[in-house]
């Protein structure tokens, strides 16, 4: 990436004057994410329907991060990350930034991806249970990434979009101040684990805002039938309330209703869209279409393409 390009990307990820670097979160990192709410909230439940704790997540993050580090993983390498029954792929993906490396998710899982990236760990069938056993529930680990490190690579279309801790971070910062969901509330969410809109959703947010997960009489339902919000894929045009709009350049959510995001700047004139702000990716995988998409200060994109 030459260095008018990377220059091009961090203006459209700076809003106004404000860049990315001045908008503090307050975790350093997505493993941060997990160990603080284990010590604020270390009883209190995540998944409430499995009776799992967020100390028990932490535990047995701690431990499938030891099982990858026995088994080669290294600090910056990308493990591709295959659609698992519902806690295992959340475990996985929090196991492997744990880790310090990369989580690479893939729309279309069957689909052949050494075209756009090479992963260097793909893990396709469920190693949890099996993984747990003989692990310390604690974990020492030798790379702690930054807010600007690469978390993340989705793959859809036939383009790899890359994430970074803070892209992720932020954009659940930015829905949940939109949906006022914190750790008063609970809510449900069911979205398969093949998008970027299941990585904020369904594997940052029950952290990050700290409300439970449950079916039990939730104060907001998110991703399933006549849920209060739907997530919306496949869209042209911002017109709904009850829609969460899904841009995986703009990390995940890009617009709560039609009432946008507050770090957040969007331009639509028919199907080209032009988005500012601090969940503006940090590029695609190939530099050939991070040319043609940051131009004018911001992300430009067809709607149709």
């Amino acid at each position: 990436m030459t260095d008018n390009l990377s220059n091009r990307i961090y203006r459209a990820q700076t809003l106004g004057n404000v860049e990315p670097i001045e908008y503090m979160t307050p975790y350093p990192n997505l493993h941060a994410l997990v160990e603080g709410q284990n010590v604020k909230h270390h009883g209190k439940m995540i998944y409430a329907d499995l009776g799992m704790t967020n100390l028990d997540f932490y535990t047995q993050v701690q431990k499938i991060a030891n099982w990858l580090v026995s088994t080669g993983l290294k600090p910056k390498e990308r493990v591709w990350i295959h659609p698992q029954q519902f806690p295992h792929t959340e475990l996985l993906v929090f196991a492997v930034w744990t880790v310090g490396a990369s989580v690479i998710l893939v729309e279309d899982p069957s689909q052949d991806i050494d075209h756009i990236i090479m992963p260097d760990r793909v893990i396709k069938t469920d190693p949890i249970p099996d993984c747990l056993k003989h692990q310390e529930d604690t974990f020492d680990p030798t790379f702690k990434p930054n807010l600007n490190d690469e978390a993340l690579i989705f793959i859809s279309t036939g383009k790899g979009i890359r994430l970074s801790h803070y892209n992720l971070l932020v954009n659940a910062n930015d829905v949940q101040r939109k949906l006022n969901l914190y750790d008063d509330g609970k809510f449900h969410v069911e979205l398969k684990p093949n998008s970027t809109a299941w990585v904020v959703l369904q594997a940052i947010f029950p952290l990050y805002t700290g409300a439970p997960v449950t079916k039990e009489n939730p104060d907001l339902t998110i991703g399933h039938e006549n849920a209060d919000y739907n997530v919306n894929f496949d869209w042209t045009e911002i017109i709904k309330k009850n829609q969460l709009y899904i841009l995986p350049e703009n990390t995940a959510v890009v617009s709560v209703g039609t009432s946008g995001l507050p770090m957040t700047i969007l331009k639509q004139n028919g199907e080209h869209l032009s988005v500012e702000g601090h969940s503006v990716m940090m590029g695609y995988t190939d530099d050939e279409l991070n040319e043609k998409v940051f131009k004018k200060g911001a992300l430009n994109l067809q709607l149709n393409q």
